[in-house]
């Protein structure tokens, strides 16, 4: 089993569970895979749902089991009831497809439990923290979903999929998903164009970012996210290429809160050599605006994914002190090489 794990620790605890089927604190794995997907077209979105346990479970570590080659990317959505009963489906609901989920369409009837993109390696949480599914949260099924590139070849069957580790036992902490994005559209032939969103986080008790994820598709070059507190003081939660490996980073300032009245931005950079607009949505084709908080927090109650999306939103507008970093690819390895190659063979 390759899991680049955390800490020794769980990597020994995850191991005993695979081998021996779970140790006293419950803990054990569920794999999810693409049930031998046949994208019939580029772009195909493709899912397939698998039914949590009736017990609340936390899921500790995420092993991705997919190629870029492949997938553009793969989500995990959890649902209180999937869009569909069959074993797989059409899953584009911008295109007249079916649902993700079958209580509702759009971001809010679904619950974000997981992304990857770019080959991404795996990734645990840290220690006594655990993301909570199943039980009375409204994530009583986990829904695969692929976005695949191209149209496989001839009888070639993807198994694309997820192996979750996970425990029974609660932890001290518990894991959430604060999502920040951007809504609209990219001109044509513009360098260093930014995207920017803003929210105040009104909950009562702090949350503790671990890690962050950035995803962009081929205009990105480079996304951040910060705390402000005060209108004036930035902190930085994450920086990253969206053109590297869209993995879940270790925050930057670690141990840092969240508090109420704080506020939460993202900044996605963009430069297009195109000739036409490129708009917000799916499709290679569109453009996407992501920059995904894992955090932690004491709170024992069911929590749901927190959105933050703007569009036309200016950060010059409502604050000061805007970090001179929040565009620069400074500190952020081999990131130069890969926007400069990305962008050379990417002027579409």
């Amino acid at each position: 089993m390759n899991v680049n794990m955390a800490g020794s620790y769980i990597t020994l605890l995850l191991l005993a569970a695979t081998v021996c089927g779970g140790l006293e604190d419950g803990t054990f794995a569920k794999t999810l895979r693409m049930p031998g997907a046949t994208p019939e077209h580029s772009e195909a979105l493709l899912c397939h749902a698998v039914k949590m346990e009736d017990d609340p479970t936390y899921i500790v570590a995420y092993e991705p089991h997919a190629s870029g080659e492949i997938a553009h990317h793969m989500m995990l959505y959890g649902c209180e009831e999937p869009g569909s009963t069959d074993e797989m489906w059409n899953c584009e609901e911008t295109r007249g497809g079916g649902r993700v989920c079958a209580d509702g369409a759009g971001q809010d009837s679904r619950q974000v439990v997981y992304a990857w993109a770019l080959d991404a390696p795996a990734f645990s949480m840290p220690e006594d923290v655990g993301f909570r599914v199943g039980g009375t949260t409204q994530i009583k099924y986990i829904v695969l979903q692929l976005h695949y590139k191209n149209k496989l070849p001839v009888d070639t069957k993807d198994n694309s999929g997820v192996t979750l580790h996970m425990q029974r036992k609660q932890p001290k902490f518990q894991a959430g998903f604060y999502v920040l994005g951007t809504w609209g559209a990219i001109p044509p032939h513009v360098e260093n164009y930014y995207m920017e969103t803003a929210c105040e986080y009104a909950d009562a008790s702090p949350m503790y970012p671990i890690a962050y994820r950035t995803h962009s598709h081929s205009l990105g070059v480079v996304t951040s996210g910060y705390r402000i507190r005060g209108n004036h003081q930035w902190t930085e939660i994450g920086r990253m290429s969206p053109q590297r490996p869209q993995m879940f980073y270790n925050a930057t300032t670690p141990g840092m809160s969240v508090l109420p009245g704080d506020v939460l931005a993202a900044r996605c950079t963009m430069t297009s050599h195109r000739d036409t607009v490129t708009k917000i949505g799916e499709t290679n084709a569109d453009e996407m605006c992501n920059f995904y908080i894992m955090y932690y927090t004491a709170r024992t109650d069911d929590l749901t994914v927190r959105w933050c999306f703007q569009q036309n939103y200016h950060w010059e507008e409502h604050f000061s002190s805007i970090p001179d970093k929040a565009s620069s690819l400074d500190g952020i390895p081999a990131a130069d090489d890969d926007v400069r190659d990305h962008h050379m063979h990417r002027h579409d």
